[in-house]
């Protein structure tokens, strides 16, 4: 899938100044950018509905939902 981003000129000068600073292209750098949060926020869901499951508190067909526990 392709998309195209919008940034600020100033924005994307220093965002591929970035990236050539550490020898990769900018597509690359936000590529692994969200490659990484996207694990992340993987990682913190797994351990939120562990956590819980141990507590007894989850019912066991409990899906997370990220927006209803930041609404609290």
């Amino acid at each position: 899938m392709s998309i195209m981003i919008d940034l600020p000129p100033a924005m994307a000068q220093e965002a591929q100044g970035y990236a050539d600073l550490r020898g990769t292209t900018l597509e690359r750098l936000l590529f692994d950018y969200i490659k990484a949060e996207l694990e992340r926020s993987r990682a913190a869901d797994d351990v939120y509905r562990y956590l819980m499951g141990q507590s007894g508190w989850l019912p066991g067909d409990f899906v997370f939902d990220r927006e209803e526990a930041n609404a609290r």
